[in-house]
């Protein structure tokens, strides 16, 4: 509802000074109100002065005349929905921070190249190796102990508790001899295995079970005597050279040597002269005063 101010009697019904008022403060008044004061006031033949060029102080104008200038300008205009000038740093400082939570969020959610990946490493390629089971030569020791006892002296095989204590003797002797033989075959053709230590024990183990028996007394013939220090002799190299395979592999170094070449030749040669197989020795040769 419009108020009496902006209502045209009443611009003619106020006085020269009001009107002059009016114009003189257009800081405290709308705009309309103070052109509708400059037109009363042409109308009334007055002098229109200028506007100031700085606003009034309100502790200046008399009480009376400015609450009749404020009674007057009390209607709404159409500038009434302007926001207040206070009211702009406050949105300003609105629109920074909105601006500032938008950067902050395209920042952590912005695409991120993706991380160069790195070449996968040649796979390694393992050397594929078989162990193979260590076998048990019962059945090769039996034929060779039957050749054995077939090689006895005729008096001596009539004596069956001497010839049956002889056999079990052999039969210790051949299986230690084919285990050794097998193990020391794998380390001349380079063809062992992690196994290879565990396996040597075990040929080692027959061994002393040859060895220990031969501490006793078993009231054998004489060539049966003779027969089974050869065979211990044999043995006795083959334990020397897998005690070195041994050492060599669990060291990871070369299993042959010297040594360990010259006993197997020398055990083998005694396992062949035990089954009656005699050869005859290889010539020396070299200086004699390298040996």
């Amino acid at each position: 509802m419009s108020g009496p101010s902006t209502a045209p009697d009443s611009f003619q019904q106020k006085t020269t000074a009001e009107l002059q008022y009016l114009i003189e403060n257009p800081g405290f008044y709308d705009a309309g109100v103070v052109a509708r004061a400059r037109q009363e006031l042409r109308q009334h033949g007055a002098l229109v002065p200028a506007p100031p060029s700085f606003p009034e102080i309100t502790a200046l104008v008399p009480p009376i005349e400015r609450d009749a200038a404020e009674h007057d300008a009390a209607a709404p205009t159409e500038y009434d929905d302007e926001a207040p000038a206070g009211h702009g740093p406050k949105w300003l400082l609105g629109g920074l921070m909105l601006a500032v939570v938008l950067a902050l969020g395209w920042w952590a959610l912005r695409p991120r190249p993706a991380p160069p990946v790195a070449a996968a490493p040649a796979p390694i390629v393992l050397e594929a190796t078989v162990a193979q089971p260590l076998p048990s030569f019962e059945a090769e020791a039996a034929g060779q102990v039957a050749t054995t006892r077939r090689l006895l002296p005729a008096a001596d095989r009539a004596d069956t508790t001497a010839a049956g204590r002889y056999a079990r003797m052999a039969r210790r002797y051949w299986l230690a001899e084919n285990t050794a033989a097998h193990l020391t075959a794998q380390a001349l053709a380079d063809s062992v295995t992690d196994v290879f230590p565990g396996q040597v024990t075990i040929a080692q183990q027959r061994i002393d079970w040859f060895m220990g028996a031969m501490a006793y007394n078993q009231s054998l013939t004489p060539e049966m005597e003779g027969r089974l220090a050869l065979m211990q002799r044999g043995l006795g190299l083959r334990r020397t050279s897998l005690a070195a395979l041994k050492a060599h592999a669990e060291a990871d170094m070369p299993l042959l040597d010297a040594d360990v070449k010259r006993d197997q030749q020398e055990a083998a040669s005694i396992s062949q002269e035990v089954l009656g197989q005699y050869r005859k020795a290889a010539p020396i040769r070299g200086r004699l005063d390298a040996l």
